[in-house]
């Protein structure tokens, strides 16, 4: 593995000081600065799209990003002996947020309002065709979540995990479809104030502390970017720092009022909001996840996660009714 990946290495202009394994990727401390190498598990076409968004941040002033760096053959991909591809990109030595400190939640949210704010020009200024994805896909969900709830009837000898996800369905089920009337009803595919780029995947893992003092904020993990409304983005980063926090309304609150002191939120981008979080998207999760695994042995990972959804149902219900009260 040591040789394969040397031959990686060589075909990029650096000294290699150091390697060493993170997240599935090679972290390499070098004379030109921290390098990431990860297998490419993207086409050529999507990878070239991410080049060229993160060159457009930089020029625009959002500097410290996993910008994609090309060998010397000024290639972005580089394959070894085996045909695999591998790309690198530039990272930092740094550390994660720590997600149950609300000032660094808040830099982080503010990060995200400020990368939303450049990529939204950047996406305004684009010339040519870009694929928007304005829509939900709430509809998708719900068929998919269907194709569970049938596979599973069908099935004559029941494992527990089918049971208990079949006696759950038709509460979460409800939600789903009342999301999905919700967002046609409103028509949300409408807004056009917060459509720009997305980063798609914003949560604590993305944002990473830098700097001797650890005061420079490097953003990373920009794999499923995508042109769409970017309060989808917050959002996300939202779900993810409640879980972490028992979802405490007073740090949803905060997330929310940083986020609008930069980007500006009003009544119909709340309710949006709502809706996005009134999904029973972790039920809907797991349900993919398991009509996409093997059906004769079910991990028993699978029903710790069933029973986790339900008992945080009631918080997050109690969360959406002051979010409801609070903004709506």
């Amino acid at each position: 593995m040591a040789e394969k990946m040397s031959e990686v290495y060589e075909t990029y202009d650096m000294e290699i000081n150091q390697t060493m394994r993170g997240r599935g990727a090679y972290i390499l401390n070098t004379d030109k600065g921290v390098r990431q190498v990860r297998q490419l598990d993207v086409n050529e076409s999507r990878l070239k799209a991410e080049y060229q968004f993160k060159e457009k941040l930089v020029q625009s002033g959002f500097t410290d990003i996993d910008r994609c760096i090309k060998n010397k053959q000024d290639e972005l991909i580089t394959y070894d002996r085996y045909g695999n591809p591998f790309v690198m990109r530039e990272f930092f030595d740094g550390r994660e947020i720590n997600i149950n400190n609300i000032d660094e939640i808040r830099t982080a949210v503010r990060n995200l309002a400020k990368l939303h704010l450049i990529s939204k020009r950047i996406f305004e200024s684009t010339e040519g065709d870009v694929h928007v994805r304005v829509g939900s896909d709430f509809k998708k969900r719900n068929q998919e979540l269907k194709r569970v709830k049938n596979f599973m009837i069908k099935r004559k000898s029941k494992k527990d995990f089918e049971e208990a996800f079949l006696n759950f369905y038709k509460f979460f089920y409800e939600q789903a479809i009342a999301c999905e009337s919700i967002f046609d009803e409103k028509n949300y595919n409408e807004i056009a104030a917060h459509i720009g780029y997305c980063h798609g995947m914003y949560n604590h893992h993305s944002v990473l502390m830098t700097g001797d003092d650890r005061s420079i904020i490097a953003t990373i993990g920009f794999d499923k970017f995508y042109v769409g409304n970017q309060l989808n983005d917050l959002y996300h980063f939202i779900r993810k720092t409640l879980e972490k926090n028992n979802y405490d309304f007073e740090i949803m609150r905060d997330m929310i009022e940083t986020y609008r002191e930069i980007c500006g939120l009003d009544n119909r981008d709340m309710e949006y909001i709502y809706i996005l979080y009134l999904y029973p998207e972790k039920f809907y999760k797991l349900g993919n996840q398991y009509i996409n695994s093997p059906k004769n042995w079910i991990s028993p990972k699978m029903m710790e996660k069933l029973d986790k959804i339900i008992q945080d149902e009631e918080y997050k219900q109690a969360l959406l009714d002051k979010l409801k009260s609070f903004y709506m």
